[in-house]
C-alpha cells in the first residue's frame, strides 16, 4: 500500500496517530503509550519524504483538538497531553525538514500551522499546571519552523509592526512582535530584524516600543547561544552593516529613554547594541570621542555610576546590574586571544557587579514578582565570572558560606550545573577547577536533605547498615541561619533538587576526596548515596525522586564506582551497592512507592551497571562480597522480583522477569571468579533464566502472561530465603486483600481484585517449594500408604490440616501448632470455595476453583487431597443422615471440578506427587453424597461431572496410589451402574431426557475404564459360595448392559420414525452403545471364569441384534487377548503358586526385593502376620536362610549399638521369635519335660530361696544356695548335652544371626571385642527369646515356690551364657 497508494497510506498513519491520543482513548496505559510513541516515530520518518502531507495532517489534528470541548479535570489533563504529543511531533518533523522543500509548503505552513502555534504562545496562562510545558513546546515548534521558513514568520512580524505604526490606540496587541523571542536567528536574520525595527521604531506607540526592546534582546541571545561561532567571528571580522543598524537603533532607543524609568527599560538592550558594534566599543574606550559617539560613552559612564550606586535610583542600579551581567555573559563568547576592548570594559565593572549581586548582608532583590529573574541574573553573573576567571573564587566562597541566604546556595548549585552541562566553547574552563569544594558541597547536600526530610514530616533519614568499613570520622552538617518554615521547606526542596541534578551531571564533583583516608572516603560516599536513596520513595516530590534515581544510576556507572573508594573499590562496591539494593527493595516490597514500576525499571538499570562493573573486575569480582549485607540484599532483591510477578500491571511483571536475567549474569560472573557452580550462588538459576527469556512477551495479554509466570514458578525447585520470604509476605498481603474484597467489594474488573487473583495463583504455584523447605532435609523416599491412616508410615510431607468454622471446607487437625502457613492458606482457599458473598461470591469461587485445579504446585497435591478427604468425610461423621444442604453440595461440586482439573492437567512433576496420598476414601464419599441428591437437574449435572472425574482418574491410574484398588473399583462400579438408565426412560421433558442420556454416557465411559482388567469381588461369600456370588454379580451387570443396549436400539428406531429433536438425540446414542459394548467386553475379559457361562447363550439368542451384540463383545475380548486358561479347575492353585514365586523372588546378589518392599510398607500392627507368612513361604521354598540374612542384616545395619540390637519391636525380631516358636516346640518339650517334672516332684523340705529376707523358719541360707546350684547344674548340663538334638532350622537362625553381626555393627571394634560381642549377641538373644520365654510362659501353672525356683535358675543360666 505504501508503494502504490502513498497518500492513502500516510493518511492511515495520521488517522491512527489521531485515534490513539489521550483525548480520544482516555487514560493511557503502557501499551497505548508505546503505540503512540511508535506512531510518532513513523510520522517523523515519513515527513522526510512526504513533508506536506504529514504537516498538513498534524495541523488539522491540532486544530480539531484545540476546538474540542472538555469537562472535568481528567479530560483537561488528557487534552494537554494530546497537545504536547502533537506539538512535539510537529517540532521533530520540522527539525528534519529538507532544505530544498517546495515554496508551496511555505504558504501552507503560514496559513495553517503558524496561527495555531501563535495561539499557544499568546494564550499562556500563568500558574497553570501544563501551561509552561505547552508554551515551551510551541516555542520549539516555532523555532524549528523558522529555521527553513523564516520569511513566513518574519513577514508576520513585519506586517504587525507596519500595522502598529499607523495604529492610534494606546492598548495594542503586541503578540506577533513577541514572536522575535522564539524564532531561529542567525547573523543575517538578526540584521534584518534590526533594520526592520530601525525603520518603524519611531512610529510605534510606547507599549509596542517596549515590546520590541524586550523581544530584540532575547532574539540576540537566541543568536549567540545557537550560533556562537558567528558571534565570535563578529569580533574577528566586524560587519559594517550590522554595526550600522545597531548604532542607529541605539540612538533611537537612547532618544526614547527620556526618564529614569525608560532608561531602566532600555539599558539592557543598549548594552547589547553596543556589543554588536566592536569598533564603536573600542572607540569610546578612549578619553575623547566624536560627538556622534558621545552618547555611547555617556551611557557607559552612567552605567558604571548606577552600578556603583553613586546617586542613582534603585531602579537604575538594578537595570545597570542587568546590563552589566549581559555584558559579562556576552564577553564569554569572545575568545580571549582576540584581545577585544570589551574585556577591559568587563574588568572595570565586574567587582562592583559582584559586590552588588553577592552581598549576604544586603541580598539583591527587585521585588516579589521578580524572584525567579533575580536568581537567573545571579546565575548568569556567577557562570560568566567563572568563565572569565575561574580562579577568582571570592563570590564562590560567599555563596558557599553557611551564613549566606539559601538563595545564594541555590544560585551556586544551579550555576555549577550550568557550567557542567553547557560547556561547548573551547576556552570555557571545566568544572574540575572547583573539585576542591566537594566536601563543602557534600555537607550542603546532607544538611539540605535533613531539612527537607524533617519539613516533610517523614521518618528520620535512613542510615546505611553499620559495617566495619564505616569507621571514618563523623562529619558535621552546615547550619543555616534561617528557621525552617513551610516557605523555607519549599525553597530547600528546590535547593535539594538542584543538588541532586548537580550530582547527576557530574558525580565526580561530590566524590572528590584528595586527602582523606580510605575509611573516610567510603564513609562520605556512603552518606552521599544514602541521602539519594532516601529520596527515591518520596511520593510528594516526583521530580526529586526521579532525579535521585538518575543520580544514583550515574553513580553506579563502572568508571564512577571506582571513585567511591579508589583504595578498595571492590569491597566498597559490595558494601554500599548492596545496601542500596536492600533499602530500595525493602521499600518496593512494602509498596511504599507510588511509581513502583518506574523504580523497578531503574533498579534493572542499576543491576546492569553492577554487572558491568563486576565484569570489568571479573578476576577479583567476589572480594569483599561475603559480608552479611550482600546476602541480605540478594534475598530482598529476590523477594522484590518475586512479588512483582503478581502485579496487575503487565509492564511491571515483564520488567521483574527481565531483572532475573541480571541476577543470573551476576551469578555467572561470581561463579567464574570463585570457580564454583552457578547453582551454588543462585540455586534456582535455571528457572530464573526461563523467566528472563519470557520477559520479551510484550504483546501477551495479562491472563496469558500470568499463566506463563505461574507455570515457571511451579518449576522452582530449591527453597531459598528469598522465595520463602516472598511467599510469606505475599500470603500476608493476600490475607488482607481477601478481607478487603469480602468486606468492601468493588467492581469485579477492579485492579485490586485482579491483584488478588494474581496473588492467589502465585501462592498456589510457589507453595510447593515453601513446603519443601519445612520438610526434613535429605533425599525423600516415598512409601505408598497402606492400611488405615492411623497406622501408615509418615511420608516425606507432613500434613497439618486445620480446623475451620465451615464444616464443608475444613480439615481436622490434632494439633494447630503443627500447622504450616501453606496448610493455613489451603484451608482458607477451601473455605472460599463456598463463599456466599452476594456481590463477589461467584467471582471468588470460580477463581479459587480454577487456580487450585490448574495452578497448584504438584508438591501440594497430597496435602490438598487429605484436606479434601477430611472435609468431605465430615459429612459422614454424624450418626444421623448425611447433611444435604446448598453449601455442602456446592463444596462437593467444586471438589469434583478441582480434582478433574488436577488429573487432566499433566503439570510437570505431577506424576511424582499424585500418589503420595490416597484418594479412594474421598472418591467413595463423593459418590455416596451425590447418590442421595436425587434426580433434579443440578444433581444430574453433578453426577455427570463426577463420572467424568472417575474416567480421568482411571486414565491417571498408574500415577495414583490405592490402598485396596480392586475393592475400590468394584464399589465404584456398583455405585455408578445404579445411575445408568436411572431416569432416562421416565423423564417427560426433552431437556431432562438429554441430561439423563448424558449421564448414561458419562457413567458408561467411567464404568468402561473401571472394568478394564477388574475381577469382580462380591462383598459376601467364601469358599464355594464365592464363585456363585461372582457369577450372580456378573449376571447383574451383564443384564444391565444388555438392557441399555436394547434401550438404545428402541430409541434409534423411534428417531428414524420422527424428525427434529428426537432424531438429533438418537444420533448421540451411537457413542453410548459403543461404550456399553466396551464395558461388556471388559467385564467378560476380566471374569471369563464366572461370566462365560452366562454370556455364551447369547450367541444362540433368537433376536438377531442380541446375537450380533454378543459376537461383537466376543470379538473385542479376543482382540484384547483374553486368557481362557482361567477356566481350568486348578486356576486358584496356579494363581497362588505364581504369587508365591513372586514374593520369594531373589535377585542376582541374594536380595529379596518383594519381601523387603513388604517390610517397608506394611504397618507395624500387621508384622506378626507378615512374619508368619514370610517364614512359611520361604521355608517351603528352602530359602529361609536368605530371608533371615536379608532381615537380620537390615536390622543390624539400622541398630545404633549392640545393646539395642533386636530389642525393639521390629519385623526381624518377630521373624526370629516365630522361628523359635515353630521349630523349637518339640525340642523344648523333649528337653524341659524331665527337668520340670523333677522340679515339680521336689520334696517340700528342700528350698531354693536365697533372699535372706524371705527365708522361712528352719531354713538355712547356705543349704538353699547349694540346692539352687545343684539343680541349676542339672539344667545346664542337660542343655549343653542336647546340642546334637537342636533343630536345624534354629541352627540356621543362630548362624545367620552370628554372620550378620560380623560384617556390620562390629566392624569398628577390636578383635577381642568382636569375639565377645558376637557370643553375647547370639547367646543372649537365643537364650532370652527361646528358653527363658518358654519357661516363664508356664509359670502361672506352677505353685509359687516352683515358679520362684524356675526364675532363679534361669537367671543363673542367663549369666552363665
Amino acid at each position: 500500500m505504501a508503494a502504490h497508494k502513498p497518500v492513502e497510506w500516510v493518511q492511515a498513519v495520521i488517522t491512527r496517530f489521531d485515534e490513539q491520543l489521550p483525548i480520544k482513548v482516555g487514560h493511557q496505559n503502557t501499551h497505548t503509550k508505546i503505540s503512540t510513541e511508535h506512531n510518532k516515530e513513523c510520522l517523523i520518518n515519513i515527513s522526510k519524504y512526504k513533508f506536506s502531507l504529514v504537516i498538513s495532517g498534524l495541523t488539522n489534528i491540532l486544530k480539531n483538538v484545540n476546538n474540542m470541548r472538555i469537562f472535568g479535570e481528567a479530560s483537561e489533563k488528557n487534552l494537554y497531553l494530546s497537545q504536547l504529543i502533537i506539538l512535539d511531533t510537529l517540532e521533530k518533523c520540522l527539525a528534519g525538514q529538507s532544505k530544498d522543500c517546495l515554496r508551496l509548503d511555505e504558504t501552507m505552513l503560514v496559513k495553517q500551522l503558524l496561527p495555531e502555534i501563535c495561539h499557544f504562545i499568546h494564550t499562556y496562562r500563568e500558574g497553570h499546571q501544563h501551561a509552561t510545558e505547552l508554551r515551551a513546546s510551541a516555542s520549539a515548534v516555532l523555532f524549528s519552523l523558522s529555521c527553513n521558513n523564516f520569511n513566513a514568520v518574519f513577514s508576520r512580524i513585519s506586517t504587525r509592526l507596519q500595522e502598529l505604526t499607523v495604529c492610534s490606540e494606546d492598548n495594542v496587541d503586541v503578540h506577533d512582535i513577541e514572536l522575535m523571542q522564539y524564532i531561529s536567528v542567525d547573523c543575517s536574520k538578526l540584521k534584518r530584524l534590526l533594520q526592520e525595527t530601525v525603520l518603524k521604531f519611531r512610529a510605534l506607540k510606547k507599549p509596542a516600543q517596549l515590546s520590541v526592546i524586550n523581544s530584540l534582546e532575547k532574539a540576540f541571545w537566541n543568536w549567540v547561544e545557537n550560533y556562537p561561532d558567528e558571534f565570535t567571528m563578529l569580533y574577528q571580522r566586524p560587519q559594517a552593516d550590522m554595526a550600522e543598524a545597531a548604532e542607529k537603533l541605539f540612538d533611537l532607543v537612547d532618544s526614547f529613554a527620556e526618564s529614569a524609568k525608560r532608561k531602566a527599560a532600555v539599558w539592557p538592550l543598549q548594552i547589547i547594541l553596543l556589543i554588536l558594534c566592536p569598533e564603536i566599543t573600542h572607540t569610546i574606550s578612549k578619553d575623547t570621542v566624536d560627538d556622534s559617539k558621545a552618547n555611547k560613552k555617556l551611557f557607559l559612564d552612567s552605567l558604571r555610576k548606577a552600578l556603583a550606586g553613586q546617586g542613582s535610583s534603585k531602579q537604575l542600579t538594578e537595570s545597570a546590574a542587568i546590563a552589566c551581567v549581559k555584558l559579562c555573559k556576552a564577553s564569554t563568547y569572545i575568545n580571549w586571544e582576540d584581545h577585544s576592548t570589551i574585556f577591559l570594559l568587563v574588568q572595570s565593572i565586574v567587582m562592583d557587579l559582584k559586590a552588588l549581586l553577592f552581598n549576604p548582608a544586603k541580598p539583591f532583590w527587585r521585588g516579589t514578582g521578580s524572584q525567579n529573574a533575580d536568581v537567573e541574573l545571579m546565575m548568569d553573573c556567577f557562570v560568566s565570572c567563572f568563565r572569565i576567571n575561574p580562579h577568582n573564587n571570592q563570590h564562590f566562597k560567599v555563596c558557599l558560606a553557611s551564613s549566606s541566604p539559601s538563595t545564594f546556595h541555590f544560585v551556586l548549585v544551579n550555576s555549577l550545573h550550568r557550567i557542567i552541562t553547557n560547556s561547548h566553547l573551547d576556552w570555557w574552563p571545566k568544572i574540575d577547577a572547583v573539585y576542591c569544594y566537594s566536601g563543602e558541597l557534600r555537607f550542603m547536600f546532607s544538611d539540605t536533605l535533613n531539612r527537607v526530610i524533617q519539613g516533610a514530616g517523614t521518618h528520620a533519614p535512613l542510615r546505611m547498615t553499620p559495617s566495619l568499613t564505616f569507621i571514618g570520622k563523623k562529619t558535621t552538617s552546615l547550619k543555616f541561619k534561617e528557621k525552617a518554615t513551610d516557605l523555607d521547606t519549599r525553597s530547600y526542596k528546590c535547593l535539594l533538587l538542584a543538588l541532586v541534578k548537580l550530582i547527576h551531571a557530574d558525580p565526580k564533583l561530590m566524590l572528590h576526596n584528595p586527602v582523606k583516608q580510605a575509611p573516610e572516603m567510603q564513609s562520605s560516599t556512603a552518606e552521599l548515596i544514602t541521602g539519594l536513596v532516601q529520596l527515591v520513595p518520596l511520593s510528594n516530590t516526583t521530580q526529586l525522586s526521579q532525579e535521585a534515581m538518575e543520580a544514583l544510576l550515574v553513580l553506579h556507572q563502572p568508571e564512577t564506582i571506582e571513585l567511591w573508594n579508589p583504595d578498595a573499590p571492590i569491597e566498597t562496591f559490595w558494601d554500599i551497592s548492596s545496601q542500596v539494593l536492600f533499602i530500595i527493595c525493602r521499600k518496593l516490597i512494602g509498596q511504599q512507592m507510588v511509581n513502583g514500576t518506574e523504580v523497578l525499571k531503574w533498579l534493572r538499570e542499576i543491576l546492569i551497571c553492577r554487572n558491568k562493573f563486576l565484569l570489568k573486575n571479573k578476576e577479583c569480582a567476589t572480594v569483599g562480597g561475603a559480608i552479611p549485607i550482600c546476602r541480605q540484599a540478594q534475598t530482598k532483591l529476590e523477594v522484590c522480583l518475586y512479588m512483582f510477578l503478581w502485579s496487575p500491571d503487565t509492564e511491571a511483571v515483564l520488567v521483574a522477569m527481565s531483572c532475573f536475567r541480571h541476577l543470573c549474569e551476576e551469578a555467572d560472573i561470581r561463579s567464574a571468579s570463585d570457580e564454583v557452580t552457578v547453582q551454588t550462588i543462585l540455586p534456582n538459576y535455571a528457572t530464573f533464566s526461563e523467566l528472563a527469556s519470557v520477559s520479551n512477551m510484550m504483546g501477551t495479554g495479562r491472563s496469558t502472561l500470568q499463566k506463563r509466570v505461574m507455570a515457571l514458578l511451579r518449576r522452582v525447585e530449591h527453597p531459598t530465603p528469598g522465595n520463602i520470604e516472598a511467599w510469606e509476605d505475599t500470603h500476608s498481603k493476600w490475607d488482607q486483600a481477601t478481607k478487603q474484597i469480602l468486606n468492601f467489594p468493588k467492581n469485579k474488573a477492579d485492579d485490586g481484585q485482579q491483584e488478588w487473583i494474581n496473588m492467589t495463583g502465585f501462592l498456589c504455584a510457589l507453595g510447593g517449594v515453601c513446603l519443601q523447605q519445612r520438610s526434613t532435609p535429605g533425599p525423600a523416599t516415598y512409601s505408598p500408604p497402606m492400611g488405615p491412616m492411623s497406622e501408615r508410615k509418615h511420608s516425606m510431607i507432613s500434613m497439618g490440616p486445620c480446623e475451620v468454622s465451615n464444616p464443608a471446607a475444613s480439615s481436622c487437625s490434632s494439633s494447630a501448632s503443627n500447622e504450616t502457613p501453606v496448610s493455613r492458606f489451603l484451608d482458607r482457599l477451601l473455605s472460599l470455595l463456598v463463599c456466599g458473598h452476594d456481590r463477589v461470591g461467584l467471582h471468588v469461587r470460580t477463581n479459587v476453583k480454577d487456580l487450585l485445579g490448574l495452578e497448584l504446585s504438584p508438591v501440594l497435591y497430597p496435602m490438598l487431597f487429605n484436606k479434601l478427604r477430611n472435609s468431605i468425610g465430615k459429612f459422614f461423621d454424624t450418626q444421623g443422615p448425611v447433611p444435604i444442604n446448598e453449601t455442602n453440595t456446592q463444596f462437593v461440586e467444586q471438589t469434583i471440578a478441582i480434582m478433574k482439573n488436577l488429573l487432566d492437567n499433566h503439570t510437570e512433576g505431577s506424576s511424582e506427587h499424585l500418589g503420595q496420598a490416597s484418594i479412594e476414601t474421598m472418591m467413595l464419599n463423593l459418590v455416596r453424597y451425590v447418590r442421595i441428591l436425587g434426580n433434579v437437574v443440578h444433581a444430574i449435572q453433578i453426577k455427570t461431572k463426577l463420572c467424568q472425574l472417575v474416567e480421568v482418574m482411571m486414565e491417571r491410574r498408574d500415577d495414583l496410589s490405592f490402598c485396596q484398588e480392586m475393592k475400590f473399583r468394584n464399589k465404584m462400579v456398583e455405585y455408578l451402574t445404579d445411575w445408568v438408565m436411572g431416569t432416562s426412560n421416565q423423564a417427560a421433558d426433552d431437556d431432562i431426557k438429554c441430561l439423563t442420556r448424558d449421564l448414561d454416557q458419562a457413567s458408561m465411559e467411567a464404568v468402561v475404564s473401571l472394568l478394564a482388567g477388574l475381577p469382580l469381588q462380591p462383598e459376601e461369600g467364601d469358599g464355594v459360595e464365592l464363585m456363585e456370588a461372582k457369577s450372580q454379580l456378573f449376571l447383574k451387570y451383564f443384564t444391565l448392559f444388555m438392557n441399555l443396549l436394547n434401550d438404545c436400539s428402541e430409541v434409534e428406531d423411534e428417531g428414524q420414525a420422527v424428525g427434529g429433536r428426537k432424531r438429533g438425540m438418537s444420533r448421540r446414542l451411537a457413542s453410548l452403545r459403543h461404550c456399553t459394548v466396551l464395558a461388556m467386553s471388559n467385564l467378560l475379559n476380566a471374569n471369563v471364569d464366572s461370566g462365560l457361562m452366562h454370556s455364551i447363550g447369547l450367541g444362540y439368542h433368537k433376536d438377531l441384534q442380541t446375537r450380533a451384540t454378543f459376537m461383537e463383545v466376543l470379538t473385542k475380548i479376543l482382540q484384547q487377548g483374553t486368557e481362557f486358561d482361567t477356566l481350568a479347575e486348578t486356576v486358584l492353585a496356579d494363581r497362588f503358586e505364581r504369587l508365591v514365586e513372586l514374593v520369594t523372588m531373589m535377585g542376582d546378589q541374594g536380595e529379596l526385593p518383594i519381601a523387603m518392599a513388604l517390610a517397608n510398607v506394611v504397618p507395624g500392627s500387621q508384622w506378626d502376620e507378615l512374619a508368619r507368612v514370610l517364614v512359611t513361604l520361604f521355608d517351603s521354598r528352602h530359602l529361609l536362610y536368605q530371608l533371615l540374612w536379608n532381615m537380620f542384616s537390615k536390622e543390624v545395619e539400622l541398630a545404633d549399638s549392640m545393646q539395642t540390637l533386636f530389642r525393639g519391636n521390629s519385623l526381624a525380631s518377630k521373624i526370629m521369635t516365630f522361628c523359635f516358636k515353630v521349630y523349637g516346640a518339640a525340642y523344648l518339650q523333649k528337653l524341659l519335660e524331665p527337668l520340670l517334672r523333677g522340679v515339680i516332684t521336689t520334696p517340700e523340705h528342700i528350698s531354693f530361696e536365697v533372699d535372706p529376707t524371705r527365708l522361712e523358719q528352719g531354713e538355712n541360707l547356705e543349704e538353699n544356695q547349694r540346692n539352687l546350684l545343684q539343680i541349676t547344674e542339672r539344667f545346664f548340663q542337660a542343655i549343653i548335652g542336647s546340642s546334637s538334638e537342636f533343630p536345624p532350622q534354629l541352627r540356621s537362625v543362630c548362624h545367620c544371626l552370628y554372620q550378620a553381626t560380623c560384617y556390620s555393627l562390629l566392624n569398628k571394634a577390636t578383635v577381642k571385642e568382636k569375639k565377645e560381642n558376637k557370643k553375647a549377641l547370639t547367646g543372649n538373644n537365643n537364650i532370652l527369646s527361646f528358653l527363658s520365654g518358654s519357661v516363664f510362659a508356664l509359670q502361672e501353672t506352677f505353685s509359687q515356690n516352683i515358679s520362684s525356683t524356675l526364675k532363679l535358675r534361669f537367671f543363673v543360666l542367663y549369666d552363665l551364657f
